[in-house]
């Protein structure tokens, strides 16, 4: 069986940064409960090419950290989908343009956000990711991309008064351009339905002003990331446009903003991902409420341009958490299930879990303690020598587990405490002298040989799986959607 593009259809995507290991169980809780989705992980950050996966320069240490290159992830893929005939999608995540991973990485584990990039770092980005796609066309093409430039979104423009957006807006855009935008959005009523809700939203001229300075570059580069990818992708494709990673609660009227500027240059999405207050291996903390409200606004004005949702940063603060109690209900009655849900770290931090349940002294146990020791290790050479990987909010939690240890030595070797459930994946990036990732080759042959830990890790990670979908209502998602098409 093939993978193969799903269209707009809601469903559950997985990352799988050891295929190997977490593939298996997540096919199988798919196929029992009729569902599709996506098996993907983030470019840049998780995976990249073979080269770049084999390097010894230590500048690409955090490029591609899981250690699995693009080729292993979609051969991988591809290979288990045929084994367990669940007609799944292959996707590119994350295809970004940024300054480097260790910018990004800081920014998702509570790191001030840095915006803005050089030409130079354009230019550079968008040569890797055509050295991605090579790759990837190489080993057969994926069935979907989600372009990711939020880093070219400014937000300083958000603490400028109206007369100083307006002068820069005058200043920076051209003349046509200002035409065309007040012409399509000034003094016009846009409306939504949705069900009980009615949504009017309308614009001033210095919102307007405010939107161009803030997206119009990030909607530019979309554009042209999609260009690039174009050249290597054969067959139908999906595409999915993130807005996540900016660190403030998507605006009703930005989204549409985005959305229609998006189609104004082409660009018309099956997906799109605003930022809905969710942040990365954390519990959702708000007023489920207030969160329904963001969630059912943003759902109503993303299907009216044909996307539905994308809700990144998926993981909760450990893999039982579920997000926090009723959020994932919530988000199910906010969309109807009209959802796409991403996932990804959870799956190997699950897999730490029940390697630290297993007994002291057992083989299980023993590599846990050493992935454990040789992280924190790591990160406080970091701290000390300031590196790129570097942030307050690193050198915090490493100080808060050190009093904690001091306070109660059971501490010691907990899976979740700050700082690990935030950087165990620096494990499968370390390497030895010879360049050679050895605690990540220890797990995966520790995994193939234990029996005891296949099992345990198998039921844990397909209930995850069971209860993700379930509780999204994305169960029979391949039963209950019907993509049909006309072409006129």
């Amino acid at each position: 069986m093939k993978s193969k593009y799903l269209g707009p259809l809601p469903h559950l995507s997985t990352g799988i940064r050891l295929p190997d290991i977490v593939v298996p169980p997540i096919l199988k809780a798919y196929k029992d409960y009729d569902a599709v989705g996506g098996l993907m992980l983030s470019y840049n950050r998780e995976t990249a090419p073979s080269s770049v996966i084999s390097s010894m320069d230590p500048k690409l240490f955090l490029r591609g950290h899981t250690g699995t290159s693009i080729t292993e992830y979609i051969s991988k893929a591809r290979e288990y989908i045929t084994i367990y005939e669940v007609p799944m999608e292959i996707e590119a995540d994350h295809v970004s343009l940024m300054a480097s991973p260790e910018r990004a990485i800081k920014r998702i584990t509570g790191a001030e956000f840095e915006y803005g990039l050089s030409d130079e770092e354009i230019r550079d980005s968008l040569n890797y990711i055509e050295e991605e796609f090579k790759e990837v066309a190489k080993v057969g093409g994926v069935n979907f991309v989600t372009i990711d430039t939020c880093e070219l979104i400014d937000l300083g423009v958000d603490k400028l008064n109206n007369k100083e957006v307006i002068e820069l807006y005058e200043t920076k855009l051209d003349n046509e351009i200002r035409k065309r935008l007040e012409r399509e959005y000034c003094d016009r009523i846009f409306t939504f339905i949705n069900g009980d809700l009615i949504l009017r939203v309308k614009f001033k001229k210095e919102t307007i002003a405010k939107l161009a300075l803030k997206f119009l570059k990030s909607v530019e580069y979309v554009r042209k990331v999609y260009d690039l990818i174009l050249r290597y992708l054969e067959g139908p494709f999906g595409v999915e446009v993130s807005l996540d990673e900016v660190p403030q609660v998507t605006k009703p009227g930005e989204l549409l903003f985005y959305l229609n500027e998006l189609h104004h240059v082409g660009v018309c999405p099956d997906f799109i991902a605003p930022n809905i207050g969710f942040k990365k291996r954390e519990d959702y903390d708000g007023d489920l409420e207030e969160l329904k409200r963001t969630v059912k606004t943003l759902h109503t004005i993303a299907k009216s341009f044909g996307a539905l949702l994308s809700l990144h940063s998926g993981s909760g603060a450990h893999p039982y958490s579920d997000k926090g109690i009723g959020t994932w209900n919530t988000i199910r009655e906010a969309t109807n299930g009209m959802v796409k849900y991403k996932v990804s770290g959870v799956y190997i931090q699950l897999l730490l879990e029940v390697m630290s349940r297993f007994s002291q002294g057992s083989k299980p146990r023993r590599l846990y303690e050493e992935i454990f020791d040789t992280v924190y290790e790591y990160l406080k050479r970091e701290i000390t020598r300031k590196t790129a990987l570097y942030s307050p909010a690193l050198e915090k939690a490493l100080k808060e587990y050190e009093e904690a240890v001091k306070r109660d030595p059971a501490v010691k070797y907990n899976p979740r405490v700050d700082f690990f459930r935030h950087y165990f994946f620096v494990f499968q990036a370390i390497r030895d002298s010879k360049g050679n990732r050895y605690l990540r080759s220890r797990v995966l042959e520790l995994y193939s040989e234990n029996a005891e830990l296949r099992r345990a890790y198998e039921k844990e990670a397909y209930d995850l799986t069971r209860r993700i979908l379930t509780k999204l209502g994305l169960t029979g998602n391949i039963l209950k959607y019907k993509l049909t098409s006309y072409h006129l």
